[in-house]
């Protein structure tokens, strides 16, 4: 079964599949939460241990180099910080007589969404399949974004997928790490380096 990484979207969660949330985006919000409340040093916290143990999963060579107490360790330490930030930021309590959900601070929120999905969280410690982040992902939206953006629309649904087939293959060019320029020169000789 394939991974989903994703940053929370709900629309993303439908999908019967494993998920990973993008651990940038869990990188960031703390980020903001420590600049906004210097009184929360969980969230300075969160992120070091997430870059520590993307750090550690880079040195692993393959999932058997990354013991289980290693591992249990590291998720521990996870729910260790998760416990002193709600200890720090409880959820705000429902007033009597009022109906529907409590507006949480956005603190709060990420301690919950982090507790709740700690598995889609963590998942590229256990899974070698999973990145980190899916910034790699992004970067391939963003240049159709900006193309739209500069343009305003692609003129025909043909420009658009013409457009979408040429960033595709160099993406898929660059991410094989070949030369570009010679793998075009070739491309435009009839004997494209790959299909």
């Amino acid at each position: 079964m394939g991974v989903l990484v994703h940053d929370h979207g709900s629309a993303c969660q439908r999908y019967q599949c494993l998920h990973a949330f993008c651990n940038a985006h869990h990188r960031r919000e703390p980020i903001a939460i420590a600049e906004r409340s210097p009184s929360q040093p969980w969230a300075t916290d969160m992120i070091t241990l997430l870059c520590q143990t993307n750090a550690v999963v880079d040195e692993a060579q393959d999932l058997e180099t990354l013991s289980a107490s290693n591992v249990e360790h590291l998720r521990t330490r996870y729910d260790t910080i998760l416990s002193k930030a709600e200890a720090g930021d409880p959820p705000r309590p429902r007033r009597p007589g009022t109906r529907g959900r409590v507006k949480q601070s956005p603190a709060c929120n990420l301690i919950r969404r982090l507790r709740e999905h700690h598995n889609e969280v963590l998942r590229f410690l256990t899974d070698r399949r999973v990145p980190f982040d899916n910034n790699r992902a992004e970067r391939d939206l963003r240049m159709p974004k900006f193309k739209q953006k500069a343009s305003g629309c692609f003129r025909s649904d043909t420009g658009a997928g013409d457009f979408a087939i040429i960033r595709s293959y160099l993406s898929t060019l660059r991410k094989q790490s070949d030369d570009l320029f010679n793998s075009l020169v070739l491309t435009f000789q009839g004997r494209p380096p790959m299909p």
